[in-house]
């Protein structure tokens, strides 16, 4: 995760991370939840 951290914040990059772990989403500056094929802000 810290790789993927630094990409985004220091090199500028998009990074998407699909996950069901409650501790990598924690991790993200923004989540996304999708319900019923929807997806929503959360």
């Amino acid at each position: 995760m810290e790789i993927l951290r630094r990409l985004a914040h220091e090199e500028g990059r998009c990074v998407i991370v699909v996950t069901h772990d409650p501790e990598v989403a924690e991790a993200a500056d923004q989540v996304l939840r999708m319900k019923d094929g929807v997806l929503t802000a959360a």
